[in-house]
């Protein structure tokens, strides 16, 4: 049989019980996971870093 995962020593960050999106009239509860004031639906656009170089045409 398998055994467990190591464990790292850290618990798990976890945010306030009981939040709500902040978005007017959405009213989706957010996971104690979620770090964030909106739901996914609501969450605003993030674009990501592109690293290297940038194109020159």
């Amino acid at each position: 049989m398998g055994q467990p995962a190591p464990s790292t020593g850290r618990p798990t960050k976890t945010f306030g019980k009981g939040r709500v999106c902040k978005e007017p009239d959405c009213g989706t509860a957010l996971s104690i996971y979620n770090k964030g004031k909106y739901c996914y639906l609501h969450e605003p656009i993030a674009v990501p870093r592109t690293r290297g170089r940038k194109k020159i045409a």
